[in-house]
């Protein structure tokens, strides 16, 4: 081993020490006589791609410690946690490993969590079960990633990076100040993820430490800027149930009114913000994207990023397009068996049309993404575009997207027949604005198939700079169409395109739900 080391430069080192930990590993190729297992010398054999590849950054972690018998390289390596997967090796671009947590497959939440569970249950996730993040239907590879050297969110600088993901009412830090965000103590030393007790009871248990980070009672009851009833009130702290939230209610974060409700409450009308998309087509969201994983695991993206849309928006027009988010009123009302529904925005001549795309609960791509599950990489001006002229569709429409090589294929008229049938599509309504408001509605799946009569009648009116835009459709028009009736969800997305920016440059809404009678969704109009 000495004559390894000597004379070599730090990354020849760093290689050889891996070569080594890699022969020592390989009695996890052992297990590849067991049925259905490859082992991990045929996982390595495509995987071990680099310096930078999932296999080495994961020996290179604890869970790659092959000293410790009770960790995965230790046992059946790569298969300890994906499973059995001699069949993956053997056609490894059509069939998943059996246990995946993406980014091109992902095994279900439940069978996700079981594996890790497995060996983290009876410690740091004891309590999983009674968790809010359980009840929410977060998989443990929502937060963690344990292929890298330091998992982000275990680390107290970087804790913050993943827990705001979704938490963007505590982006601002404690206290809500920007400027302390880089001091805040980690979220953990009040919030415990993995169970459902109370920052209270947390910081009775270690006395108040995330706040003891910064403030100092002992000096804070010398301090001039302390009043002396501030210091009196401050001596309770002795006592063994007292925490500083016992007095500062919530001066950790932001108001409760400051925070969207986790569970939404219904309006009949509201003001929504459309934002500049850029290229977020489907392919990205569902693999490169930050929140890749929530999203094949049946989150949606107003779930994180509510109330990102003017930032989202900003980010994404920089250079390309003025005004990056456009403030459109939406509102909803049952008139008979018709539902009625109202568009307002401030705009101008140069807006060409407006469109409203909708889903029932059933399509769950496009409960999940709204409008973006229609967007894919290869339709005009987007990634991916070798002038296929291709339209919207949904990715449920093909059996196998069209790759280098590969074909597209899509679903015969039988299958596509069978998925309408289970509401797996999505119905457009399109107004042109430099028509006098004629509007088109379609169906979308494996393309958009254009109604040859409208399900939907449309005014518009233009007026001192500002667009009033009326819509009425049945409550019921299936076959043809959605149900829109009681008890129905659905989820509805906008978008707003102009002269200068067609195709994928328009302005669009996070997906949004409703129901005639509002439960749990973000829009009704009463039955």
């Amino acid at each position: 081993m000495m004559a390894i080391l000597r004379g070599n430069s730090p990354m020849q080192i760093r290689s050889a020490l891996l070569a080594l930990a890699l022969i020592i590993l390989s009695g996890s190729q052992a297990h590849a006589s067991e049925s259905g297992y490859a082992g991990m010398d045929t996982c390595r054999s495509c995987h071990q791609f680099g310096d930078d590849s999932p296999v080495h950054t994961l020996l290179e972690s604890a869970h790659g410690n092959a000293d410790n018998p009770d960790t995965p390289v230790a046992q059946r390596g790569c298969e300890e946690c994906h499973g059995p997967s001699a069949d993956h090796t053997r056609s490894p671009t059509q069939v998943a490993p059996a246990i995946s947590f993406g980014p091109r497959w992902s095994a279900t939440v439940e069978s996700q969590n079981d594996q890790c569970l497995a060996c983290h249950g009876d410690n740091t996730a004891s309590h999983w079960d009674n968790a809010h993040h359980k009840q929410q239907g977060l998989a443990c590879a929502t937060c963690h990633d344990i292929h890298t050297t330091a998992d982000t969110v275990l680390s107290a600088d970087s804790q913050a990076e993943v827990c705001t993901g979704c938490h963007k009412a505590q982006e601002s830090g404690i206290h809500g100040l920007a400027s302390l965000a880089d001091s805040n103590p980690p979220c953990t030393s009040c919030h415990n993820p993995h169970n459902s007790r109370t920052p209270h009871s947390i910081m009775v248990d270690n006395r108040s430490r995330g706040c003891a980070t910064c403030h100092n009672l002992v000096a804070m009851a010398s301090d001039p800027q302390v009043s002396a009833r501030a210091t009196s009130y401050h001596k309770v702290m002795v006592q063994d149930d007292k925490t500083c939230v016992s007095c500062h209610v919530g001066i950790a974060h932001v108001s409760a009114a400051g925070v969207p409700p986790l569970i939404p409450q219904a309006q009949q009308s509201s003001s929504v913000t459309l934002f500049y998309p850029g290229q977020s087509d489907s392919e990205w969201l569902l693999s490169e994207h930050a929140g890749s994983q929530s999203l094949r695991q049946d989150r949606s993206c107003q779930q994180c990023h509510r109330g990102d849309e003017e930032e989202m928006g900003a980010s994404l027009a920089t250079g390309k397009l003025k005004p990056a988010t456009r403030d459109v009123e939406i509102g909803f009302q049952r008139s008979g068996q018709e539902l009625l529904v109202t568009l307002s925005w401030r705009g101008s001549l140069q807006d060409r049309d407006i469109a409203l795309m909708w889903g029932d609960d059933r399509n769950e791509a496009f409960r999940q993404a709204g409008c973006f599950a229609a967007c894919h990489d290869d339709m005009p001006g987007m990634t991916r575009d070798r002038g296929q002229q291709l339209d919207k569709y949904l990715l449920v429409s093909r059996l196998q997207d069209r790759q280098i090589g590969r074909p597209a294929i899509i679903r015969d008229e039988a299958a596509l027949a069978e998925l309408k049938a289970t509401g797996k599509f999505a119905e457009v309504w399109r107004v042109n604005l430099e028509d006098t408001a004629t509007v088109e509605t379609g169906t979308l799946l494996a393309g958009i198939d254009w109604h040859e009569d409208s399900l939907v009648a449309a005014e518009a009116q233009f007026a001192d700079g500002r667009w009033s835009v009326t819509l009425l459709r049945p409550l019921d028009t299936r076959p043809k169409g959605l149900h829109f009736g009681r008890g129905q969800k659905l989820t509805v997305g906008i978008a707003l395109h102009g002269v200068d920016n067609p195709g994928a440059g328009h302005w669009v809404s996070l997906p949004m739900t409703f129901a005639i009678d509002g439960i749990n969704t973000d829009f009704k109009a009463d039955w």
